[in-house]
């Protein structure tokens, strides 16, 4: 059965919310006004082999053709050596903004393991965007657009990617992608199977402060193992270089998952021994396979081009959960419990962008309607209450963004409306106190400039995090007899104010912003009335929370050496006030990375790659130890860059560590756990006659997708 929920995971250096959430957003395209832009301030060129960098309208562009990162190896390899942005053992984050949404040629991408199918060689550059505008949901944050090279050539071609890697459990990744292109007609399939186990050990200590002091040491260990299986399949057509088409379904299907929990508990209340409790847990996932399909129409009428998009989303998701809990001093208890959660959802969105008055122009609207229903059955209604929810939300987002060229530098600004109207029934009886209406704007505006021979960029922007319908839930889940964990459904939607400052000068850049987060959603515990010895996990809202991050990066070269350097700070403000004390969370968080790449003699790349964190507070959280992380990375290449061999070993030196020291209002929790991030990996790859991909769809709802 599933236990406590991570804290905090910090491993991969940058600073991230609690709350699983994903940031996600549209493209909007490139213009030729922000082109004569970047040519009159210039490009930031970097000596002959080196990255190029150079500041556009929205966000860094570094070039990778051409230049010591196109032998990498992989786009997953690129990524972690662009600046700013920083990798995770599940994917990435752009430093001080957390999780972004990646588009490759303008598609949003489905699944990090696309980038392991992009050679290096084959990128044009990575555009990585931290102040994305009104045409961007006003929950993306972030935004990292790839561009291959347009290569030549039609007919069919496929590629594929085996992958082994050990952690004291067999993995293994099998995947296909086949494409055929002829004249405008792009026709493309992808099948993805994958076996993953991990475990992970955990210590937990916590302290209830009420009249009688309730102090538990909890050691547990969790084993996990999820099969699944996913094909892609589509197609587009280019009438002509002004109209294109095209569609994609996905098919998501889990063949297996399941977890096993184990779970020891020592209870003392005042000091002395009260229960030792030892707990089995088996959780089983039976879901239905998933569908999402997305259509699109792009098209340039003069000067304007249209960007059209729809999505349209199903999925049934089916738990089962048992839990033997054997107590020495009190009754044992067995604990049976299954939970449906259906989503639906359908998103359409446009994009129209012309020239206007010397500038230009984009605008459009985005519509989004998402229906969940959630059923939560136990066999102990002594303990817990069955649960039938059913959550519907409606978003209409208009916008408009303008842009010019001055004398004095490029001025951006934009303007989103966002009306969102949140339905909460339970039992099938609406809700009216958890049912509500949200009437937001969200304003963009940003100016670049070219000082002597530093390309900076000042910019202002509001932006939001929505809870995950998982966090709005009321659905009461047993953790053992003295912890529950359940949603929230009053949870208020928050909003970022962020001022930011970033430039670049030759091979340097630099970043510092300052965020203020009202109504921040934070991880949150708090005592049963009438039985205070029992903690109930859940979110709630916080007034706000300020923080400062900066960083800045250098990425010169020595003969063979490609050395980064990547140094950053984040700096909270933040006091919390409790029945047991008030705390001062202000201690920054200090990170860095130092990555080496290696051009060794016949076509063999290494790479050294060793990332750095200090303890410091985030939200109301301590991290209580430091992290440690060294990865390395050996490829060769052979038949003419057909097939690809690569050794790597992650997290050598085992230090990949969360130690997170929780503040509530009555309890204190100190959660110490080592996941299996140390293995080692073997991808071999082939490729025939791959070309770049013509699919052009952008995509609708992203950012509700990773709500569901």
């Amino acid at each position: 059965m599933k236990r406590l929920a991570l804290v905090a995971s910090f491993c991969g250096i940058t600073i991230t919310q609690m709350m699983a959430q994903n940031i996600n957003g549209e493209q909007i395209s490139d213009t030729t006004l922000f082109d004569k832009f970047s040519k009159e301030l210039g490009e930031v060129v970097v000596k002959a082999h080196l990255p190029q960098y150079k500041k556009t309208h929205e966000g860094l562009l570094t070039n990778v053709a051409g230049t010591v990162l196109s032998k990498m190896g992989t786009a997953d390899d690129v990524l972690k050596h662009v600046p700013s942005i920083v990798k995770k053992k599940d994917g990435y984050e752009v430093a001080g903004k957390g999780t972004p949404i990646i588009y490759i040629n303008g598609r949003k991408m489905q699944d990090i393991s696309e980038l392991d199918n992009i050679k290096s060689s084959d990128i044009k550059s990575v555009e990585v965007i931290q102040n994305p505008g009104a045409a961007y949901d006003a929950s993306v944050n972030a935004v990292i657009k790839i561009k291959t090279i347009k290569k030549k050539g039609e007919g069919f071609g496929f590629d594929t990617r085996s992958v082994y890697w050990y952690n004291k459990h067999d993995n293994t990744i099998q995947q296909v992608n086949m494409n055929y292109r002829h004249n405008g007609l792009n026709l493309f399939a992808t099948y993805k199977f994958s076996d993953a186990s991990w475990m992970q050990k955990a210590t937990y200590d916590q302290t209830v402060h009420v009249d009688t002091l309730w102090q538990q040491h909890n050691n547990n260990e969790v084993t996990d193992r999820i099969e699944s299986h996913r094909l892609i399949s589509g197609f587009s057509y280019d009438f002509n270089a002004n109209h294109s088409i095209g569609a994609r379904y996905t098919l998501t299907s889990p063949g297996y998952s399941r977890s096993k929990d184990f779970f020891d508990s020592q209870v003392t209340a005042d000091g002395k021994f009260y229960d030792y409790i030892k707990t089995d847990g088996l959780t089983v996932d039976k879901d239905s396979p998933s569908h999402q399909l997305n259509a699109y129409y792009n098209g340039t009428l003069g000067k304007t081009t249209i960007d059209l998009n729809t999505d349209l989303y199903f999925s049934t998701n089916r738990a089962y959960a048992y839990s033997d809990e054997q107590s020495q001093e009190h009754d044992s208890r067995n604990i049976n419990s299954k939970n449906r959660v259906s989503n639906k959802m359908v998103a359409t969105k446009l994009v129209i962008t012309s020239p206007l008055l010397g500038g230009n122009l984009s605008y459009g609207a985005e519509y989004i309607h998402t229906h969940r229903n959630d059923d939560y059955e136990v066999n102990r209604t002594d303990l817990l209450a069955n649960s039938y929810s059913k959550l519907e939300e409606q978003t209409a987002s208009p916008f408009i963004q303008y842009a010019h060229l001055t004398p004095i530098g490029n001025i951006t600004a934009g303007l989103r409306y966002e009306y969102v109207r949140f339905k909460y029934y339970d039992a099938g009886i609406y809700q009216p106190e958890q049912s509500r209406s949200f009437r937001n704007l969200f304003p963009t505006i940003s100016y670049g400039a070219k000082i002597g021979k530093v390309m900076a960029q000042l910019s202002y922007s509001v932006k939001t995090s929505r809870p995950s319908y998982s966090q709005l839930s009321n659905n009461v889940s047993y953790m053992n007899r003295f912890t529950r964990q359940t949603g929230n459904p009053y949870l208020d939607n928050e909003t970022n104010h962020r001022v930011e400052l970033s430039g670049v000068w030759k091979f340097i850049q630099f970043m510092v912003n300052y965020k203020d987060s009202r109504n921040a959603i934070i991880y949150w515990a708090e005592q049963i009335p009438g039985n205070e010895a029992i903690t109930m996990i859940s979110r709630k809202n916080v007034k706000s929370l300020k923080s400062m991050t900066a960083y800045i990066s250098a990425a010169p070269k020595i003969g063979i050496w490609a050395p980064q350097i990547n140094l950053g700070m984040q700096k909270p403000w933040f006091t919390l006030h409790t029945d047991v004390a008030s705390y001062r969370l202000n201690r920054p968080i200090f990170m860095g990375n130092f990555n080496n790449a290696f051009s060794l003699p016949c076509g063999i790349t290494l790479n050294v790659d060793y990332r750095y964190q200090s303890k410091g507070n985030t939200m109301n959280v301590y991290l209580a130890k430091e992290q440690h992380v060294l990865d390395v990375s050996i490829s060769k290449s052979f038949l003419k860059d057909a097939l690809t061999l690569e050794i790597k070993g992650n997290d050598l030196l085992y230090k990949c560590w969360d130690a997170d020291l929780l503040y509530n209002q009555k309890m204190e929790l100190l959660q110490v756990s080592k996941r299996g991030t140390r293995d080692l990996q073997l991808t071999l790859r082939y490729k025939f006659n791959t070309t770049r991909s013509k699919y052009k769809g952008t995509g609708a709802g992203n950012a509700e997708l990773n709500r569901l």
